[in-house]
Order: C-alpha cells, then structure tokens, then sequence
C-alpha cells in the first residue's frame, strides 16, 4: 500500500452524529462551555441542505420547544461563508 493510501482516513456519519459535530463546534466557537440546543438538518441535496441551529445557556429549557421550521423561514443565512464578498473569490484578470 502507498504511503499516501496508508495516511487516508474514511468517514461515514450519519444525521445524528453530523448534528452533535456541529453543534460542538458552534457552542465552543460562541464560547459555551454547557448549553441547550436544539438543531436539524433541512433540504435536499438537489436544492442544499442546511444546518438550522439554536444554542444558549443550560439553564435555557425553552429551546426544546423552539420550532426549528418557523427558525429557518424567519432568518436568513448567518454562516461564515454564506457572507463572502464577491471579492472574495478569484478573478481571472485575463477574461474581461
């Protein structure tokens, strides 16, 4: 087997484990340490899935009753790279 074969690793998640990730990462970016949170996956792959997320303090138990659809159709994109500047992104110089 190559080298490049043998530093390889597959991942396979599924909704649940994909879910927990996100949400880790998402409370210790926003600097919770314990947290409720409540969170789902939307979409389809034809149209984009989303991640439509909720997180506070542990003492917050009104998050379970959030209603994670009305969440998504009441607020626009928020994420890192859902607000890049066209800028942003390279441009061949060459084609005008």
């Amino acid at each position: 087997m190559s080298e490049i074969l043998k530093k390889r690793k597959v991942f396979k998640y599924n909704q649940d484990d994909i879910l927990e990730i996100l949400m880790e990462y998402l409370a210790e970016e926003n600097g919770f340490n314990t947290f409720q949170s409540k969170a789902m996956l939307a979409g389809n792959v034809d149209e984009g899935i989303r991640l439509i997320a909720v997180i506070g303090d542990l003492e917050d138990d009104d998050i379970c009753k959030l209603d994670l659809d009305k969440v998504d159709k009441e607020n626009d994109f928020n994420g890192t790279h859902s607000n890049l500047d066209e800028n942003f992104y390279f441009k061949d110089n060459k084609k005008q």
